[in-house]
């Protein structure tokens, strides 16, 4: 085996998790491989990716790759001699595929016959690790709610009416950094689109971020400058990151914050756009921070929380755009997740934005998020607003 042209100094960031990370972004069903390294006898490192057979339909591409290069949005490959992977490109090469699938859903159905003749009793599957980035979603609500326990009841800083949590983990190859050196990082990573950005880190006493428990941390709603009673709940975010990859947003709807400016009720609204701009805005976040912690290549498990929907409509603010009235939610919560190429973000957001809120929307008398209005509001977003 011989080294590449253009190979990097090191294979560290190219680990399990990262491959089969960027296999699920790509691959509609997804699949998991194994990623082993061996050495030649001249001691240089290979990666051995191992991809599993007996799939039961044909794998296709999900879309295109950066760039619209290597893979075909939509588009499905088979092996070749050479060795090559390509589109198939004749009747006998879809026989071919397709009688393997058919192979593999038979083997499975004469499996499932001979356990129930045989009476096979299925094994319960062994206790995993605990997943870290639910651990860190629930350590990070439990945080936010010991700080506000204190506070008055049906304050804005306490969310009553409902919020949104983003949370995600970065994975690959961590940079050695100084912790003095955090700060900076942070500062570097915020995405200034719009005038109140998520992860904001300020500067001024009493709101500035803090080191506790290894993560930095800052709560906007313990502000001594605005009396509590002013402190509206799309204002007091609180977030924490953490230096292995982690991060954790929670705010209240902003939409909550405009029963004085547009007689928009309290509780009673969901605006169109905004979760475009706020899901586009910390995805962008989630990228630069990455590239500030890790080196090399990374992926991001993203996940968002919605509370409080139950009774909202669907309207749009300023009425921008034209809406059906009477588009109601009846479900008071949902959570959507993804799993993406942190690498792709930045030239592919309006493809990871528009399938990640499209439940989300869906729960509006089955609105149909249009792909042209999230390609439309990011661009608006990453202008500024204009």
């Amino acid at each position: 085996m011989l080294e590449a042209d253009g190979r990097p100094p090191t294979l560290d960031g190219y680990n399990q998790d990262l491959i089969n990370g960027i296999i699920q972004y790509y691959s509609d069903p997804p699949f998991h491989c194994e990623v082993h390294f061996v050495s030649n006898p001249d001691d240089a490192i290979f990666p051995i990716v191992v991809i599993p057979g007996g799939h039961k339909v044909p794998i296709r591409a999900r879309r295109s790759g950066p760039n619209g290069n290597i893979l075909a949005d939509n588009a499905i490959y088979i092996r070749k001699p050479g060795p090559r992977s390509e589109m198939p490109q004749s009747a006998q090469d879809w026989d071919d595929l397709l009688g393997r699938c058919l192979r593999n859903r038979r083997d499975e159905m004469y499996d499932q016959i001979r356990d129930l003749i045989t009476g096979a009793v299925p094994q319960l599957q062994q206790p995993t690790e605990p997943d870290k980035l639910e651990e860190w979603i629930d350590k990070s609500f439990e945080r936010w709610s010991d700080l506000t326990e204190p506070l008055p009841a049906n304050v804005g800083a306490r969310f009553t009416h409902g919020f949104y949590r983003i949370a995600y983990k970065i994975e690959g190859q961590n940079r050695q950094l100084d912790t003095a050196e955090i700060p900076e990082v942070l500062r570097n990573s915020v995405v200034h689109h719009t005038g109140w950005p998520p992860f904001w880190y300020p500067l001024r006493r009493g709101i500035a971020p803090y080191l506790i428990d290894g993560a930095v941390e800052c709560w906007l709603g313990s502000d001594d400058e605005a009396p509590i009673e002013q402190r509206d709940a799309a204002h007091s975010d609180f977030w924490r990151i953490h230096p292995e990859g982690l991060a954790f947003l929670l705010r209240g709807f902003q939409e909550d914050g405009m029963e004085d400016q547009r007689a928009i009720p309290v509780g009673t609204a969901f605006d169109l756009t905004l979760p475009v701009w706020r899901v586009g805005e910390t995805l962008l976040h989630a990228s630069s921070l990455a590239a500030g912690l890790f080196e090399g290549p990374t992926a991001i498990r993203f996940v968002v929380t919605y509370e409080g929907l139950a009774g909202r409509s669907l309207i749009s603010v300023g009425n921008r755009r034209n809406i059906r009235e009477g588009r109601v939610a009846q479900q008071n919560s949902i959570t959507l997740t993804t799993h993406i190429d942190a690498q792709a973000i930045d030239t592919n957001l309006p493809e990871i934005v528009r399938p990640l809120l499209s439940p989300l929307y869906a729960l509006f008398d089955f609105f149909e998020l249009p792909m042209q209005l999230v390609v439309d509001e990011l661009a608006r977003m990453r202008g500024g607003g204009s």
